[in-house]
């Protein structure tokens, strides 16, 4: 996982108003940055850290860490994770991946400004 943890445009809101502070990815994904950019649709709209991640089959989520997402129960986050990936199946293992906002922008920055490096 590289810079960027980026978001749905729907989600935007709640990860900048700090209410949202955990998301669900396919795989093991294993974040080279303690501190990443916030990103969504093409913009930068922040800063967060990640305080955690763990691997945990799909079937295996707790609800807590449901609820912490935004859904009801385990077929809503199914429907709303195979929109991204459209293969995921129960059996998968996904990254649980807790962060906290710590900068929000004033102004979004377009992503190309960091990728002038």
């Amino acid at each position: 996982m590289g810079p960027l943890l980026s978001f749905k445009e729907k989600y935007l809101a709640r990860v900048l108003s700090g209410e949202k502070r955990v998301t669900i990815r396919l795989g093991t994904l294993r974040p080279r940055f303690q501190l990443v950019y916030v990103a969504c649709c093409g913009m930068l709209y922040g800063e967060a850290v990640i305080t955690k991640v763990e691997y945990i089959r799909l079937r295996d989520l707790g609800e807590d860490v449901l609820r912490e997402e935004g859904f009801r129960d385990l077929d809503e986050a199914l429907s709303e994770l195979r929109e991204l990936y459209p293969r995921i199946e129960l059996g998968d293992v996904v990254s649980v991946i807790r962060f906290s906002l710590v900068r929000r922008y004033e102004n979004p920055i377009h992503i190309s400004a960091i990728k002038r490096t």
